[in-house]
């Protein structure tokens, strides 16, 4: 029998192969991988000992007994064919991902927005009452360094991807669903697959766990209607959730607010007074989402206190990269409207002015979301907008970043500004900046890069002139 000891990974950079990669490592699995990128993903699988290719060829699958592929890889990608004509298995990364899952008593969490922050929180809960969980994340942990852990207990938290509809078949013990909203309609052709390819993935939870649901969604009201195999438990801020927040006040560091649980299967409790050290109305909704799983596992609500209290965050996440002399800087992940206008919204309470600076993420999303795009910016005193990160996909001349700041301009919901590049919009920003400006970068593509290495400037000159 042939053995399945040496694994090769082709894409192995993108957030959720390198989780992969990182767990079956540590797993004690021989690893290697092959991306276009030598990202910051890479650069970590590196550090770790794992043998990665940058570019891709036949030869690097020589030494393989399995490939696994991502979800970006085209079929006919060299190694793939190499992979075929010496007969070494192949599978997807969600494949790959469901066999990790069959290890353990896995809890996952989909949704179009918000899902790599519950993940983040319920594993800084889990943590904190030493449940030791294995994590695979779509975003950076801070308090880990990565977007995965192999924890040691039989729990597992796992964020999936709806992108390609391969979370449906999934199986878990427990789920969440934060939302569901108008995102990857390119793939799945019409708003009803969408929602029956999350019906598919309730239908993957088992009757012994529970789904826990955002109340406010209408979406998943109406997914839920039809639903009768799970016990499902709604949290939010309104009288009818089982699990309920109460926002008291904030200021530019936290967010304080009240639970109380009252599900008529649930014993009732209050958690009071949480000093939560993240921004956001939407973020708190993420916290009651874990605080809904933590209870149901039957974790102290002291415990779930302590450890909200001292969650560290997660990379891009609204994260406070620059401060200094009231001018604040933010990166944040925010691409879809739902999103930008959740980030605008926590940010725009501060004193003074809100800059927002976006890279509008591929040409469908932009087609298929364009007039929420356009009101999404209406809390901010500026837009500065960069030509679109296109993700592969061909440029649609109707839907340019131009025209975008174009109409946000005419239609009154803020001013903004179109900028070739990154270079002449922080030229830009230089001239403009005074004392209590917020400055938010937001994005998915290559912003995030830009901006950190624009803060370095700041940095850099400040420690020139003390």
């Amino acid at each position: 029998m042939k053995n399945i000891k040496n694994i090769h990974l082709i894409g192995i950079g993108g957030i959720g192969m390198s989780g992969i990669a990182e767990i079956m490592n540590n797993l004690g699995y021989n690893i290697t991988g092959s991306d276009q990128a030598n990202n910051s993903n890479v650069k970590r699988l590196k550090k770790n000992g794992i043998k990665i290719f940058l570019g891709h060829k036949s030869s690097n699958i020589s030494s393989a007994s399995l490939v696994v592929y991502s979800s970006a890889i085209p079929q006919n990608n060299c190694e793939i064919e190499a992979a075929k004509e010496l007969n070494i298995p192949i599978i997807g990364r969600s494949e790959m991902l469901r066999e990790l899952m069959r290890m353990k008593k896995t809890i996952t969490v989909a949704g179009s927005h918000g899902k790599t922050t519950t993940v983040s929180l319920i594993a800084a809960i889990f943590d904190y009452a030493e449940h030791d969980p294995t994590v695979i994340n779509g975003g950076i942990i801070n308090s880990y360094g990565s977007n995965t852990k192999l924890g040691e207990s039989d729990l597992m938290l796992v964020e999936t991807d709806e992108s390609d509809g391969s979370f449906s078949f999934l199986p878990s013990f427990s789920g969440v669903i934060t939302s569901i909203d108008n995102e990857h309609i390119d793939y799945y052709g019409s708003k009803k697959k969408l929602l029956d390819s999350f019906f598919s993935y309730c239908k993957n939870i088992s009757p012994f766990g529970f789904l826990a649901v955002s109340e406010k969604d209408k979406n998943i009201k109406a997914l839920i209607q039809n639903l009768h195999s799970l016990n499902i438990y709604k949290y939010g801020f309104s009288d009818n959730c089982d699990i309920q927040g109460k926002i008291l006040r904030k200021d530019k560091n936290k967010i304080f607010f009240n639970v109380s649980i009252k599900g008529s299967d649930l014993k009732e409790g209050l958690i009071e007074n949480i000093s939560f050290p993240v921004l956001g109305k939407h973020n708190v909704e993420n916290a009651l989402a874990a605080i809904t799983v933590a209870y149901n596992f039957n974790i102290d609500l002291e415990i779930i206190k302590k450890a909200l209290e001292s969650f560290n965050g997660v990379k891009r996440r609204l994260t406070k990269i620059y401060e200094k002399n009231n001018i604040t800087f933010y990166d944040d992940y925010a691409h879809h409207p739902t999103e930008i206008k959740e980030t605008i919204k926590a940010l725009k309470s501060f004193e003074g002015r809100l800059i927002s600076v976006v890279q509008p993420h591929r040409y469908s999303r932009l087609r298929d979301n364009y007039k929420q795009f356009l009101k999404s910016f209406s809390g901010s005193d500026l837009v500065l907008i960069l030509p679109v990160y296109e993700a592969g996909e061909k440029k649609i001349d109707s839907l340019t970043s131009e025209i975008l700041a174009s109409d946000i301009s005419q239609k009154g919901f803020s001013d903004a500004i179109y900028f070739e590049n990154f270079s002449s919009l922080k030229d830009e920003i230089k001239k403009i900046i005074k004392p209590n400006d917020t400055i938010v970068f937001m994005g998915a593509g290559s912003i995030s890069s830009w901006c950190n290495k624009f803060v370095q400037e700041f940095i850099l000159l400040d420690q020139n002139n003390e």
